[in-house]
């Protein structure tokens, strides 16, 4: 497969290593019955020798294009990189930065409206994690402004810091961050999920995890935030929070 780049001599890559169609995120999606082997390849980006982690699967060789992207940071290099699914091309732009959430726009000329808004999205999760509390006799969650405030503003912090997980670079731990936001807070807690589509999928998920599964029934628990962002591919990285007031 070739790649096109707007400056001529920005990519040489050696040890036999080529842009695969197999890998193009930022982790290797690899069936079962394929054997990805991960080894160091070295890579020449205007003259500089960089390390770049590269796979050989069934024989062939793949590295991932965001991995390079992070390659060319430190040196003031960067470059914006999506994959185009409905063509199969891999869109390079040496002009401008690389976007991890970035999509292509669709290429509908009349597009439609999604089902539901942000606002919509955030409160059918509310109303399916009540219906599992409901089930389990416990009280209805209520939104809480200022919680939902600090979730989206956890969304918010890991898209723009680039990490996931319940420790912010910025806040601190979960529990620092909601009584950041909600400081007469007693017992607080937080679930994540990357990359479900749907409201539906999202709970369902959580609820088939115990430790995500006990938050959501947890007695104590009288408010509830929800916050998200746009990942490609059509899903959401989601963060739901708890708080006793």
């Amino acid at each position: 497969m070739k790649t096109k780049t707007r400056t001529a001599n920005i990519l040489h890559a050696v040890a036999g290593f080529i842009l695969g169609a197999a890998i193009f995120g930022g982790s290797a999606a690899v069936a079962s019955t394929i054997i990805a082997n991960q080894k160091t390849a070295a890579v020449i980006i205007d003259g500089a020798d960089i390390d770049l982690k590269g796979y050989i699967i069934e024989g062939n060789h793949y590295f991932q294009l965001r991995d390079l992207s992070d390659c060319l940071k430190p040196g003031g290099k960067d470059f914006s990189i999506v994959w185009d699914g409905g063509s199969n091309r891999i869109i390079i732009d040496t002009s401008r930065g690389y976007d991890p959430n970035e999509t292509l726009p669709s290429s509908n000329d009349s597009p439609t409206e999604p089902a539901m808004n942000l606002d919509e999205i955030k409160a059918e999760v509310i109303r399916l994690t009540n219906i599992e509390r409901a089930r389990a006799g416990l009280d209805e969650l209520q939104a809480l402004p200022e919680l939902m405030d600090c979730a989206q503003a956890k969304a918010d912090d890991m898209r723009e810091n680039r990490y996931y997980g319940h420790d912010s670079p910025v806040y601190g731990s979960c529990y620092q961050m909601i009584r950041v936001f909600v400081p007469d807070a007693g017992w607080c807690s937080e679930n994540l999920a990357p990359w479900s589509a749907t409201p539906e999928e999202v709970v369902s998920a959580w609820l088939d995890s115990p430790g995500h599964r006990a938050s959501i029934l947890e007695p104590r628990a009288t408010h509830i935030g929800i916050g998200l962002y746009a990942r490609g591919g059509g899903g959401f990285t989601w963060v739901q929070q708890f708080a006793q007031l």
